[in-house]
């Protein structure tokens, strides 16, 4: 599967990491199966969505109003002050993640987009720290489904 959901810290992270070729379908589906978890996601404080290990990504405009969709019904059972990082390697990714970011502003969440995983777990931790108090502990964390 090109995207393999890990839960990291009991719940407080999503980590969306992704390998090959990407297509809209495959953010779909992966929504849809975190989706499921609708009380898990309850305890989720950050998203991390690694594509830095990917070959390709191609996102139709209309996968990613559904993209969009999902993400919004996400926000609203996440608490309030969530973020999310999302780190690609090519501007082409870079790009569409900016633009799902600024789809989904209004929804309360934080986003930023990063070429390193070590700047976006830096940040995470920092904004983890800032709107909850907590103190993360970064690990492989365990696989969904």
């Amino acid at each position: 599967m090109p995207i393999e959901i890990r839960v990291l810290q009991d719940g407080m992270g999503i980590w969306y990491l992704c390998h090959g070729r990407l297509h809209g379908k495959n953010f779909i589906d992966a929504n849809r199966q975190l989706l499921a978890f609708s009380d898990r996601l309850k305890r989720a404080r950050y998203g991390l969505v690694d594509e830095t290990e990917i070959d390709d990504v191609r996102i139709s405009e209309s996968e990613m109003l559904t993209i969009v969709a999902q993400s919004k019904k996400i926000a609203a059972i996440v608490p309030q002050g969530a973020v999310v990082a999302v780190m690609a390697k090519d501007n082409y990714a870079l790009g569409l993640a900016r633009m799902w970011g600024s789809f989904i502003e209004h929804t309360g969440w934080e986003t930023m987009t990063f070429r390193t995983r070590w700047k976006a777990i830096s940040w995470i931790t920092e904004k983890v720290k800032t709107n909850f108090g907590i103190d993360l502990i970064f690990d492989e964390g365990i696989a969904v489904g």
